[in-house]
C-alpha cells in the first residue's frame, strides 16, 4: 500500500517517508484507494489554499474531514436499518432530522423539495403575466428631481489620478479573457445545519489559521500550549477571540470582556479571560483568530505579552495573456432605484453614461429587486418581482450590450434580492433570467480573472459589521487608517466573513464556509459597504468600497477602475463618482 501511495502522490523517499506513512494509514483506516485519496487531497488543497504537495500538518486536517464524512455515512446506514421501506416520490426523509415522517407530512416534504430544486427544473421560467403595471414603475416627483439635477457624475475621490485614462477608438480590440479562480457556489440545501458539524467546522478553522500563524512566525506547532492551564512561564497559544457574555457589556466586546476560545485539540474548546494591559497596540473583534504569547500564572487570566497575527494570503498567479491591453470597468452596488418608486431611473442614468464611456466590463451587484424596498414591503404593487427584473433591468442591460459589442456585464446577487431563493451568504449565481452571451452571472462571493488581473468580490457588508464590533488601542498620537485596518482584518483572516457570532440579519451557512474562504490575495478586492466610499492599498491589494448607487431618496456613488497590463504598469487607477 505504501509503495502505491508513493507512486500516486509522487513522493520523494526517504525525505517524505512520514508523509507516505500517514497517507497509507488513511487508506487503510477508511478503505480508500490511493487514487481516490489523491482526488480527495486535491479537492481539500483547492479549498484550503494549501500546497498541492501533502504535508503532515495539513494531512491532519484532511483526516478530520474524512472522519466526519465517515461518521455521517455510518449514521445514515443506522437510520435506515429496521425501517419499513415504502415507495415514495422524490423528497427529503425528515426522520434524519429527528422529525417523524407521516403521510400528512408528504405535502410538506414535496413542498420543501420543490422549493430546494429536487423536483423542479434548475432554471424556473418566469410565469407569464401581463405587462408591468404602469403605476408600479411610474416616475415619482423625487425621481423627476433626480433627472434634472445639475451636478451629475462628479468625481468624489481618486486613486492614482496621474495615470492616463483609456483612449476610446473604433478599432477592434483583443478579446477579454475571463476565468474562475475559485469554484463558484452551487445550489445547496440550507436550514439543515447540524450543531456538531457546525462546531467541527469552526474548530477546524481555528486549527487551520493556527497552523498559518505558527509557520509565519517560525514557531513549531508543537510549541503551542493550552492557555487555560496555570503556567509560570510564558507560552505560545492561539484561538478565537470572543466576549464574556456575563460581563456588563451584555455580549459586546470591550477590554474587560475579551476571552480566548481554544480548539478542541489545544484546549478542549475551553475559554480563558485575556488581560491586554501589557499591549500598547491591538485591534480585536469577535471571531478573530490570533496567536498569543504570554502566561497564565493562576489559571484564571491569561496575561498577553505579544500578539501574533495571521499572515496575508499568497497572491494569485495567472499566466500572462497575449495582446493584453488596459481595461476599464464600472463597478456599482444596489439598490438601483430610489425608495419612492420602481422606475430605476438611477440605473438608467448610469447605463447611459456607460453607453458613452464604452467600458470593457460593467460589474453590477445587488440588490436588484430589494425585499426591503418600501413599495414591495407595502404589498401594493401588482407586478411580480421577476417581471420587474426582466423588464426594468434585463431589457436595459440587453440594450447596453447590443449597442456596445465589446462590453461584458457581470451580475452578482445580494441576500436582500427577492428574486433569488437563497437569502443568505454564500449565494449561488442568479438563474438565467437574462440570456445573453456577454451577460454573465456570478456567485456571491466570487474570485475571477480578467486577462492577467485577479479580482475578488464579496457582497456582504462585513466592513460595517467589523467597524461596529472592533475594539482597538493605539499609541498616543499614532495615525491609524481605520478603513485600511478593517480590510486588513478580512485578508489576514482568509475569509470574506471573519465575524463570529454573525451580525443580526446575516445568515451564514457553516457547511459552506469553504466557499467564503479568501485563500489567495487578489489584485483588486471589492467590498461594497454602507460606510463612506474609499480606495485603499493594503499590502499590494487595491480594495474598493464603491458605496451604493442609491441611498434612500438620494443618489449614491459608483467606481470606475482602469487596469493596466502587469508587464507595463502594475498600478491601477480608481475614480469614485457621485451619481
Amino acid at each position: 500500500m505504501e509503495a502505491e501511495v508513493v507512486r500516486v502522490f509522487e513522493l520523494n523517499i526517504p525525505q517524505e517517508k512520514d508523509v507516505a506513512k500517514e497517507l497509507s494509514e488513511l487508506c487503510s483506516v477508511y478503505s480508500i484507494t490511493p487514487d481516490n485519496l489523491k482526488f480527495k487531497w486535491e479537492a481539500f488543497a483547492l479549498n484550503s489554499g494549501c500546497s498541492i504537495k501533502p504535508t503532515i500538518p495539513y494531512i491532519k486536517h484532511l483526516r478530520n474531514s474524512l472522519k466526519r464524512e465517515f461518521d455521517r455515512s455510518v449514521k445514515a446506514r443506522k437510520t435506515t436499518t429496521g425501517k419499513v421501506v415504502t415507495k415514495r416520490t422524490q423528497g427529503f426523509d425528515l426522520s434524519d432530522y429527528g422529525i417523524a415522517q407521516t403521510k400528512q407530512e408528504d405535502s410538506v416534504d414535496d413542498f420543501m423539495s420543490s422549493m430546494l430544486g429536487s423536483m423542479a427544473p434548475k432554471h424556473h421560467k418566469v410565469i407569464p403575466t401581463p405587462t408591468t403595471q404602469v403605476s408600479d414603475t411610474q416616475i415619482s416627483s423625487v425621481s423627476s428631481q433626480f433627472l434634472t439635477r445639475k451636478a451629475a457624475h462628479m468625481i468624489e475621490s481618486q486613486y492614482h489620478p496621474e495615470l492616463p485614462l483609456i483612449e476610446k477608438t473604433n478599432e477592434a480590440l483583443p478579446e477579454i479573457h475571463f476565468s474562475h479562480l475559485q469554484y463558484p457556489v452551487q445550489e445547496y440545501r440550507y436550514m439543515f445545519e447540524k450543531i456538531k458539524e457546525r462546531a467541527d467546522t469552526l474548530d477546524e478553522r481555528i486549527e487551520y489559521i493556527g497552523s498559518l500563524i505558527a509557520a509565519a512566525h517560525q514557531v513549531p506547532l508543537e510549541s503551542f500550549s493550552n492557555p487555560t492551564r496555570p503556567n509560570q512561564e510564558s507560552i505560545y497559544t492561539y484561538g478565537r477571540i470572543c466576549s464574556d457574555v456575563q460581563s456588563e457589556s451584555e455580549g459586546r466586546l470591550n477590554e474587560r470582556s475579551v476571552m480566548l476560545q481554544t480548539s478542541k485539540e489545544l484546549g478542549m474548546g475551553r475559554r480563558v479571560k485575556l488581560d491586554l494591559a501589557g499591549l500598547d497596540r491591538y485591534s480585536l473583534f469577535p471571531g478573530q483568530i490570533v496567536g498569543l504569547y504570554g502566561r497564565n500564572a493562576l489559571g484564571d487570566v491569561f496575561f498577553v505579552e505579544r500578539l501574533l497575527m495571521p499572515p496575508m494570503p499568497e497572491k494569485y498567479q495567472l499566466t500572462s495573456v497575449q495582446h493584453s491591453r488596459p481595461l476599464e470597468m464600472i463597478v456599482a452596488a444596489g439598490p438601483f432605484t430610489l425608495n419612492d418608486d420602481l422606475s430605476f431611473q438611477p440605473l438608467e442614468d448610469m447605463l447611459q453614461m456607460c453607453a458613452t464611456q464604452k467600458p470593457d466590463v460593467v460589474l453590477l451587484m445587488g440588490p436588484f429587486i430589494s425585499s426591503q424596498h418600501p413599495r414591495l414591503l407595502s404589498g401594493k404593487i401588482e407586478t411580480l418581482p421577476e417581471q420587474l427584473f426582466v423588464e426594468q433591468i434585463g431589457r436595459r442591460l440587453e440594450q447596453l450590450v447590443e449597442s456596445l459589442p465589446q462590453t461584458h456585464v457581470l451580475l452578482m446577487p445580494h441576500q436582500d434580492d427577492i428574486i433569488h431563493m437563497y437569502p443568505l451568504f454564500p449565494q449561488p449565481a442568479f438563474p438565467d433570467l437574462i440570456k445573453h452571451q456577454r451577460i454573465h452571472m456570478l456567485s456571491n462571493p466570487s474570485a475571477i480573472g480578467i486577462n492577467d488581473h485577479t479580482i475578488a468580490v464579496g457582497h456582504v457588508d462585513i466592513l460595517f459589521r467589523l467597524a461596529r464590533e472592533e475594539i482597538s488601542r493605539n499609541p498616543h498620537g499614532a495615525q491609524v487608517d481605520r478603513m485600511q485596518t478593517l480590510v486588513q482584518h478580512v485578508l489576514e483572516q482568509h475569509t470574506f466573513y471573519p465575524l463570529f457570532p454573525h451580525a443580526i440579519g446575516d445568515s451564514i451557512d457553516s457547511s459552506q464556509l469553504h466557499h467564503i474562504q479568501l485563500s489567495r490575495k487578489p489584485d483588486l478586492l471589492i467590498l461594497p459597504s454602507q460606510l463612506k466610499h474609499f480606495t485603499k492599498d493594503v499590502q499590494g491589494t487595491v480594495c474598493i468600497n464603491p458605496g451604493h448607487l442609491c441611498k434612500g431618496l438620494s443618489s449614491g456613488t459608483y467606481a470606475r477602475v482602469t487596469m493596466y497590463p502587469k508587464n507595463e504598469n502594475s498600478n491601477m487607477r480608481v475614480d469614485l463618482f457621485k451619481l
